[in-house]
């Protein structure tokens, strides 16, 4: 059952069942003032391209530098289908979703990402979502850990696309300062025949 703290004006917060988040953070009821809820979507129209090169960056995601709140991203959903099929027994592409600081990713194509109300809150902080099917420009960047990997599919082209979902617990997203990027990254040299697509998702909110 959750609990409810009351104060002069009312409910504060709630608390969940586990008694450890206040479900005010993340429901429409607990928009902040300056911040709020967001989400932002890219895709390639063109096949990333066969031998892609280890740490080739093909997404970014980065709060402002001048931001004076955080960034949780919650949720990632990310889609890729094969365009040309790898060798049988070929080592698939490794998709890494990495943190990165210092500069901000160039090239590719530039996305917007929507405010999910248009009268609470304000505008996102995250000022720069980018992606490319070859590879976005990193000078300067510095990359962190890597937070989560998969597989990309390198067999036939008959199956359907793989989803690859990151979800944070409620309690514990992935948090961001002013700075701060996640992006899509390879972790090893790409098959030599193999081809693909990819479609992605990322769910987050600020305060």
């Amino acid at each position: 059952m959750a609990i409810q703290i009351q104060g002069n004006s009312g409910v504060t917060g709630d608390i969940d069942e586990a008694r450890n988040l206040l479900t005010s953070d993340i429901q429409a009821a607990g928009y902040p003032s300056a911040g709020g809820f967001y989400s932002v979507t890219g895709f390639t129209t063109t096949a990333v391209a066969a031998s892609l090169a280890t740490t080739t960056t093909l997404m970014s995601f980065r709060l402002s530098t001048g931001s004076t709140r955080k960034a949780y991203i919650h949720r990632i959903r990310v889609m890729m289908s094969v365009a040309t099929a790898g060798a049988a027994g070929g080592v698939p592409t490794v998709l890494g979703l990495q943190r990165f600081t210092a500069a901000t990713p160039s090239g590719g194509t530039a996305r917007t990402p929507d405010r999910h109300s248009g009268t609470k809150g304000s505008a996102t902080d995250v000022t720069d979502v980018r992606d490319s099917n070859a590879a976005l420009t990193v000078t300067s960047v510095t990359f962190g850990n890597v937070i989560a990997s998969t597989l990309v599919p390198n067999g036939s082209t008959n199956v359907a696309p793989a989803e690859w979902v990151i979800e944070a617990a409620q309690a514990t997203p992935i948090e961001f300062v002013a700075g701060d990027g996640v992006c899509l990254r390879t972790q090893n040299a790409g098959p030599a025949t193999a081809t693909w697509n990819f479609q992605y998702n990322v769910y987050w909110y600020e305060r």
